[in-house]
């Protein structure tokens, strides 16, 4: 079979217009449409018009296209009619969705298309969907889907390991899935030591950046194969993990191919070398190994990578000394490669020493012993060991050997290191979840030995798949006698196995000529063309020319050359190299050497079973993986490359169709097709399936088996009975389940329809299990809330301190000691703690609250009273003492306290007054000071004096200074006096020489200004502690001004200040001092809080009460005052700030600003904390836990900083139908911000997916704000750093928070702002921050949160729910509360309609309209047309293909009574027999709630209203509708089960429901017009072709029948058997289909692509249909809605024009 021929062969005669699958040039298979013959060819055409010819007797051959083969379905398996054409289109058309659909399902064998482009499908939502789902697989395939199957895979009855095999060519996408699995895995696993998943993860940068490089296939190409296996236990916990690797190509090191580089390693160290001063990094041209090279490799940021593998290696433990040996030793690698050699005789010497001298400095060994290994040679000989000199070439030769070697045992070192870090803790007796990925198949111009080995690789893999896939089930087939085995074959690859590796294969061949003594590469191939010439799958050259032999492969053919190969093959490094690594000064290198050494030594040991060759130990190593997948259920993914240029949106079919068929996917659909996907022994089956029958038929099963009947008569008795058990979930087929001689062979088609009767028949079981588990979990949950609030009553009994007011009634009074009291407490926290994980709440919980608060109080101001114990400062003694009166504490040691404060006020100033006299040799003073201490009697008794303060020293020192002061004033004195006596005599003397001449002179001399008294020299002293007068005003001041605004700390200052400065008799001091004790008083607090929040209330914003309000509450909260009236308050001011914020600082943000209004914004929002809409850490879950065996943090301290670990739940208060949305957008700012390891391609979409997540509601809104910030707080991560203030970027332009929060928002950027002066960049992204956040909504236009408004809302069954919501949501936000209240599950199946009294018409409403928009619109309509309207919460679709979902019963019983309500208003009549069906099976299942036919009363006016449509009793005589309906439904009840589930009957019933012709389907009527009005022009563009819905008919009405597949139009006269209806499909590769829709007023244009009936040799082409209905513009929502569902881009639509 070619890779071209189809699954299944057809020959009939070609229809002209019919479609076929032909082969196309370039699609490689295309729906073409055939137009006819030509000569011998036939003729086809594709969608845009293009013509190409099929040979006749080809085309005969050629598969009809079926309608489901164009669609893009999930699962190939599920089409009908399957062809190797129809499996590439369904991948080809998945993948052109938009976004792509890249994943496309084989069963359970993943087929994934690398997009070459980022997808926003791998969020934390996405994730969710699948760890949640029952069956991962009845989900959009996803690789998310292997993941989840495989999980669930360990945990099944079997509890099987398992095995996830990843495989494609270069290119395809096998690294990205990897760690997509990986990625899944660490979330659906939990970890048993923290953070082992973050590890898991982290070996991935590591691996890439020494593994991976850049081929002309692939920008990030593994050159290695690697095997992770993770070792989970029985409690689903990650025990450690292991990495094993295959062949990485050492080659690669020294030499590239064009356009290709070498390791990404090399590139991030020459990228990151300003950030590794030590080391001497140059440019890549400056490197032999890189110069010929590419040096940049798209879509690869080496500096990024480089960031991420120094992170991993913090991660994985590396020490920062170990990296940077690591860094050096790469380098090192390079710098040797700069070696270059000259002839010296035999021998050669180094041209130049540098790179060595370099080199060796890097590798921290000696310079010598690496030349000489360069160099020279060791040639041993028996005991003899002799040196000679090395050839250049061989030097040259020599230097690239030491360099692979070196990367090559580097690599595995750190494979190693990684094992140690991962492997901790693991078990033997653990399961495993293996995953594998390793190079695709391998075929290049030229292809050396490691392309021998990984196709070698991929045969094994191939033969695995073969034998899970195909052998094993073919196998069970022959032993069962089941006919199926004939008509199943595949490619069997065993054979090339053996050619390649068996005891005598090509491999066996080279590893003995590896021992042979002169033996080549060519007497290798030789002995190989001689050996297997005559094998079949071995390709002998034709010409020979050179070393060449070829293998034909399973997946092609491939020509290896010989050149190289035993060199490659041996594995033995020199002798020399374990040495010259264990010198080295690196641990790493060291260790790699004794790796090395040991190896020689066993090598070297007698008897010791060696492996001697690279092929022995790759085979061997493939023979433990295959035993080790042996060992476990294998999960395929095959990765499929869709172009070679590495572009996205570019699908090349006929290299997708080859690698398809070598993956063996086209053998998988057709043993899936032709084979039996369930094989279960008669006893397993029986005992699993039973369950699906009435109980009648089970108890007739279940006697035959006690009866003594054989399994197998008991098996055909049971499948006998299969079809009435599976009459209602589908179509069933005798030929799709075949009896063996022990087994039940059952098709997938069967078993789903078997699995979906059972979920039916075990939910009565289960809902009675949940009975009695919810009853009984609510019994222990009440016992355990009465034994705990037992305890808490007994604790609250035993504490009963403040009964009364006084000392007695204090728990001092009672427990003495703040030990004691904190003894208390401490019993009563976990009690408490206990209550707040209760549903209930505790009795007198804030009694026992306040009394918790005051004892805390209690024993603080206890703790207080011996901390202020020797305290020098006045108001710290103060506060302690103030406090304990307030709190009625009566001690010894708050007496003492008192006194020592009034000793403190009177004796700190003499002693600072003292001190400042006798600096300043002041006596006048020094004489005040001892005469106010001698008036304290402190002269006389100095023992008065606290000993603390040396005052009596002081005194003393003073006194002498005194004395000394005055006898040097006596003796200045008489000095001056008589300096004065001499003055004035000699003055005397002047006048009267001058008395004669005084007539005639005039003095002009100037007057001498009199001197300046000692008293004015000195500066004045107001206090006896010598503070100027001006200085005690600026105090006074202060304290006036503080006590203004209750400021206690600028009090507290300025107050020690002015008793320690002698004050404390100033007026303005003393009461300053009552002030302050005043604010130690809780009652005083109160009260003043109350005074001032009335004043804010009455004058709006005044500044001075907002900063009393202020400074009243932060005291408050730090003493603990009425927490709820304090919060209260707190809300009542961040309001008037915010108002008084926005009229002062807008537009201010980076001028000058108000020092004022900002202190206030900042006392007000500067605390998160402070929030209004945070929960209380309390009532906060916290963050979830690394592993089993310990806690998340939580609480208050943790609330709101940096932390790497999930949150339990939302910090704020959002509805519980948030809190989900919540946890998701945290986890994603995690991945976003590399606090969580995730891989790139699911990073790249997180930012926008966080974003899109807050610009769902305001309140997920705020939540992220909330979220960001506390990642941005405390983070020590700069990388980090960087990744979150580009999400709050993001955030802020395009999501605005809540007027609560957007202050908060604002604050915290200003600080920001101002935090970082230093850091420009940072700046610069804060101020932008802040720009956008003005310009997303400015605030002055920041109203507050919308009213919360009531809503009643309508369900299907007539009944009504209340709903309170803002009214500013949208419908979709209302629909997740309903969806929370009605517990439905997934909100996304249901929509709001518009119910309008008088009309029964549901009209479909956006889910993007907001409520209070539309109240408006109703409350206009009402006023208009007296009509009310309501909201009707309902499925947007049902469709004819879903069941009853039995998880969800609150979903399956909407849906069943809509369908029901749909029923009872069909709007066309249909065959009488099936609507009397389904209206006894309605009656059936409502049996409980009508009892019409019991008591006769069918006929009776209304009655068969309740179960059958108008249109059918419209046409029929009621009374013997109503007989026949009374016979039916006796005949029903004798047939099934009387306790029967309810689920089931409903199931039932809607599957009657589900063939009528218009099932699911909005109607609408409309009528066909010629022509549109210029006026109601909706669709410009429409061809002026008119397509005639029934030519034969065309003034008639039509309903306008719209489901989730097309549109159709049913005549409105429509009768059984006179039925009329013409359909157009959505799906884009349907024949007729729809193009393209509009509507304007009452005018509905449709473009549809069909044959016009004119030019039929045409073809398909675009054509019009108009229609007038008073709903067109229903009509088109409806379609566009379902266009939006099935993410069908409008763009294609418009494409879709250009052909048919």
């Amino acid at each position: 079979r070619g890779p071209g021929a189809p699954l299944q062969l057809a020959e009939m005669p070609l229809t002209p217009g019919e479609r076929y699958w032909a082969p196309h040039p370039e699609h490689a298979y295309f729906p073409a449409l055939y137009s006819g013959a030509e000569g011998s060819d036939a003729v086809f055409s594709d969608t845009d018009g293009a013509t190409f010819t099929v040979p006749m007797e080809k085309a005969q051959l050629l598969d009809s296209v079926s309608e489901a083969q164009l669609e893009g379905v999930p699962n190939v398996c599920l089409l009908e009619e399957v062809s190797q054409a129809a499996v590439m289109h369904t991948v080809r058309t998945r993948f052109r969705k938009s976004p792509p659909q890249v994943y496309t399902r084989v069963a359970k064998i993943m087929i994934a298309v690398n997009p070459f482009q980022n997808l926003p499908v791998y969020a934390a939502s996405t994730m969710k969907e699948y760890l949640d789902a029952a069956d991962p697989m009845e989900l959009e395939p996803h690789i998310f889907a292997i993941g989840a199957d495989a999980v669930k895979g360990l945990w099944a009855e079997e509890r099987r390991n398992q095995a996830v095999l990843i495989s494609g060519e270069s290119g395809a996408g096998k690294t990205e899935s990897t760690k997509l699995i990986l990625s899944y895995v660490s979330e659906a696993l939990v970890g048993s030591d923290g953070g082992i998943q973050d590890k898991i993860m982290q070996t991935n940068p590591i691996l890439e950046s020494f593994g991976n490089a850049m081929t002309v296939r692939n920008n990030n190409s593994s050159r290695f194969g690697k095997w992770q296996k993770i070792m989970v236990d029985h409690r689903r916990s990650i025990q450690g993990c292991s990495v094993t690797d295959y062949l990485l190509e050492l080659t690669r090191v020294c030499a590239q191919g064009p356009k290709e580089r070498n390791y990404h390693v090399f590139f991030q160290l020459l990228k990151a070398k300003d950030q590794l001063p030590g080391i001497n990094i140059r440019s890549p041209s400056e490197y032999r190994y890189l110069r010929d090279s590419q040096h940049v490799a798209p879509n690869v940021d080496d500096e990024h990578f480089f960031e991420e593998l120094k992170a991993a290696f913090n991660t994985m433990g590396f020490s920062a000394d170990v990296q940077s040996s690591i860094f050096n030793v790469v380098v090192g690698i390079l710098t040797l490669g700069n070696a270059e050699f000259v002839a010296e005789g035999e021998g050669c010497q180094l041209q130049d020493d540098a790179p060595v001298q370099e080199a060796a400095k890097m590798f921290g060994m000696d310079v010598e012993p690496l030349k000489k290994a360069l160099t020279t040679r060791r040639i041993k000989v028996g005991t003899d060991i002799t040196v000679t000199g090395r050839s250049m070439a061989q030097a040259g030769q020599s230097r690239d050997a030491l360099a692979r070697l070196l990367y090559g045992r580097l690599f595995k070192h750190l494979i190693a290191k990684i094992n140690a870090v991962l492997s901790e803790g693991s078990t033997s007796e653990s399961q495993f979840f293996g995953v594998l990925d390793i190079a695709g198949f391998e075929s290049f111009d030229v292809n050396s030995i490691e392309q021998m080995f990984i196709n070698l690789s991929n045969e094994h893999l191939q033969g695995h798949f073969n034998n899970h896939v195909f052998k094993m089930e073919l196998d069970d087939y022959a032993a069962e006698g089941i006919d199926a085995a004939t008509a199943v074959t595949y490619q069997d690859n065993s054979d090339i196995i053996a050619l390649l590796d068996s005891k005598s294969s090509i491999l066996a061949t080279l590893d003995e000529e590896v021992s042979v003594p002169k033996a080549t590469d060519d007497t290798f191939t030789a002995k190989v063309i001689k050996n297997f010439s005559s094998h079949p799958r071995f390709l002998k050259p034709k010409v020979t020319k050179g070393r060449e032999f070829g293998v034909r492969h399973f997946a092609g053919e491939v020509l290896y050359t010989a050149d190289g190969f035993l060199e490659k093959n041996v594995d033995k490094p020199p002798d020399e190299a374990a040495s010259l690594l264990l010198a080295s000064q690196f641990d790493v290198l060291k260790d790699i050497g004794a790796t090395i050494e040991q190896e020689l030594k066993d090598a070297n040991t007698p008897g010791k079973k060696k492996l001697k060759t690279v092929s022995s130990g790759f085979r061997a190593s493939l023979v433990s993986l295959m035993s080790t997948l042996n060992q476990a259920d294998p999960n395929f993914v095959r990765c499929i490359k869709p172009n070679q240029e590495k572009v996205p949106s570019k699908f090349a079919a006929n290299i997708v169709l080859e690698q398809l068929n070598c993956s063996g996917v086209f053998e998988a659909v057709r043993i899936r097709q032709a084979g039996y996907a369930t094989r279960l022994p008669f006893g397993d089956f029986i005992g699993r399936y039973r369950t699906v029958f009435p109980k009648a038929k089970a108890l007739e099963v279940k006697q035959a088996q006690a009866g003594g009947k054989s399994d197998l008569e008991c098996a055909t008795l049971f499948v006998q009975h299969l079809p009435d058990a599976l009459g209602y979930f589908g179509e069933y087929d005798p030929k799709d389940v075949a009896l063996g001689r022990n087994k039940v062979f059952v098709r997938t088609k069967v078993v789903a329809m078997l699995d979906r009767a059972r979920e039916f028949a075990v939910t009565r079981y289960v809902v009675d299990i949940q009975r009695f588990c919810r009853g009984h979990l609510a019994r222990k949950t009440m016992k355990a809330c009465n034994v705990v609030f037992a305890d808490i009553k007994k604790w609250h009994q035993a504490n009963l301190f403040y009964v009364g007011q006084g000392p007695e009634h204090t728990a001092v009074h009672k427990l003495k000691t703040a030990k004691a009291i904190d003894e208390s407490l401490l019993v009563l926290e976990p009690l408490l703690e206990k209550a707040r994980k209760l549903p209930l709440r505790c009795p007198d919980e804030k009694e026992i609250e306040n009394i918790k608060r005051r004892m805390q109080n209690e024993s603080d101001a206890v703790k207080g009273l011996a901390l202020v114990e020797k305290s020098l400062e006045p108001l710290e003694i103060e506060r302690v003492v103030a406090r304990c009166q307030d709190l009625s504490i009566e001690l010894q040691e708050v007496t003492a306290l008192k006194q020592r404060f009034e000793a403190l006020k009177a004796q700190v100033p003499l002693v600072k007054g003292a001190e400042v006299a006798i600096r300043d040799q002041d006596t006048e003073a020094m004489a005040e000071i001892l005469s106010a201490a001698k008036a304290q009697g402190l002269m006389s008794s100095p023992e008065l004096w606290l000993i603390e303060l040396q005052g009596k020293q002081t005194m003393d020192e003073l006194f002498n200074a005194y004395e000394s002061a005055k006898a040097s004033k006596k003796l200045e004195e008489k000095r001056e006096q008589d300096h004065q006596e001499a003055e004035a005599k000699l003055k005397q003397h002047v006048l009267e020489t001058k008395a004669t001449d005084s007539a005639f002179e005039v003095c002009t001399q100037p007057t001498q200004p009199p001197r300046k008294t000692k008293e004015e020299k000195r500066q004045r002293k107001s206090t006896i502690a010598g503070l100027s007068e001006d200085d005690a005003n600026k105090i006074v001041l202060g304290l006036i001004a503080a006590m203004e605004v209750y400021d206690i700390a600028t009090l507290e200052s300025l107050l020690n200040d002015g008793l320690k400065s002698g004050l404390a008799e100033h007026e303005v001091v003393k009461e300053a001092q009552e002030t302050y004790r005043n604010l130690t008083s809780e009652e005083w607090l109160q009260k003043r809080i109350e005074e001032q929040r009335a004043v804010i209330e009455n004058t709006s914003e005044d500044s001075t009460a907002l900063k009393s309000l202020q400074n009243l509450i932060k005291q408050a909260e730090k003493l603990q005052v009425s927490p709820d009236a304090v919060s209260d308050t707190k809300n009542i001011v961040q309001a008037k700030v915010r108002l008084r914020a926005r009229k002062t600082l807008t537009g201010k943000i980076f001028d000058h600003v108000d020092v004022e209004e900002l202190g206030l914004v900042d006392n007000s929002f500067a605390n998160l904390a402070d929030f209004q809409e945070l929960k209380h850490p309390n009532d906060w879950r916290g963050h979830k836990s690394p592993n089993f065996f310990s806690f998340g943090a939580c609480g208050a301290s943790a609330m709101l900083v940096h932390n790497k670990m999930d949150l339990k739940d939302a910090l704020t208060k959002v509805p519980p139908g948030l809190e989900t949305q919540c946890t998701d957008a945290y986890h994603n700012i995690l991945g976003w911000m590399y606090d969580r390891p995730v891989p790139e391609v699911q990073r790249a979409h997180l930012m926008q997916e966080v974003v899109t997540t807050a610009m769902q509601d305001r309140k997920l809104a705020d939540e992220i704000y909330c979220q960001v910030m506390k990642q941005l707080t405390g983070n020590p991560s700069t990388r980090s750093q960087a990744q979150g203030w580009k999400l709050l970027h993001n955030l802020c332009q395009h999501v605005c928070p809540s007027a609560t929060l957007y202050d908060f928002v604002h604050v915290f950027l200003m600080k920001a702002m101002t935090g970082n002066d230093g850091n420009h960049e940072m700046q610069e992204i804060v101020k932008q921050c802040i720009a956008d956040l003005n310009m997303t909504t400015a605030p002055s236009e920041i109203a507050a949160d919308a009213d919360i408004v009531v809503l009643q809302i309508l369900l299907i069954d007539s009944s009504v729910r209340k709903v309170r919501a803002p009214a500013g949501s949208t419908l979709q936000q209302l629909g997740e509360i309903m969806a929370e209240q009605l517990k439905v599950g997934k909100a996304s199946d249901f929509a709001f309609f518009q119910v309008t009294d008088g009309l029964q018409t549901h009209r479909l409403l956006p889910d993007a309209a907001v409520i209070s928009s539309i109240m408006l619109k109703w409350k206009r309509l009402q006023e208009m047309t007296n009509r009310s309207s309501q909201l009707l919460f309902k499925r947007k679709f049902i469709r004819v293909d879903e069941y009853l979902q039995p998880g969800n019963l609150s979903h399956a019983t909407l849906t069943y009574r809509q369908a029901l309500w749909d029923f009872l208003h069909y709007p066309i009549p249909e065959d009488l027999q099936s609507m009397l069906e389904i209206g006894v099976r309605i009656m059936f299942t409502e049996r409980d709630h009508h009892t019409f036919v019991a008591k006769g009363k069918l006929i009776d006016p209304g009655v068969l209203d309740h179960f059958l449509p108008e249109t059918t009793l419209r046409e029929g005589n009621r009374k013997k509708i109503a007989q026949q309906i009374a016979d039916l439904y006796t005949k029903l009840k004798g047939d099934y089960d009387p306790n029967e589930h309810r689920l089931v009957a409903m199931s039932r019933a809607l599957s009657l429901m589900q063939r009528l012709r218009l099932f699911g389907a909005y109607c609408w009527v409309g009528r066909q017009i010629p022509e549109v009005p210029p006026d109601k022009i909706s669709v410009p563009e429409a061809p002026k072709v008119v397509c005639k819905i029934n030519p034969k008919a065309p003034d008639v009405e039509y309903w306008i029948a719209v489901d989730f597949f097309g549109v159709r139009f049913v005549s409105v006269g429509s009768q059984p058997g006179t039925f009329f209806q013409k359909g157009f499909l959505f799906n884009e590769e349907a024949v007729e289909r729809i193009l393209m829709w509009g509507a304007s007023q009452d005018v509905l244009q449709l473009v549809v692509s069909t044959v016009d009936p004119a030019m039929p040799q045409v073809g398909r082409v675009p054509m019009s249909i108009a229609l007038s209905s008073p709903a067109a513009v229903d009509v088109a929502y409806a379609i566009h809605m379902i266009y939006a569902l099935k993410g069908m881009a409008d763009k294609s639509k418009r494409q879709a024009m250009r052909g048919g």
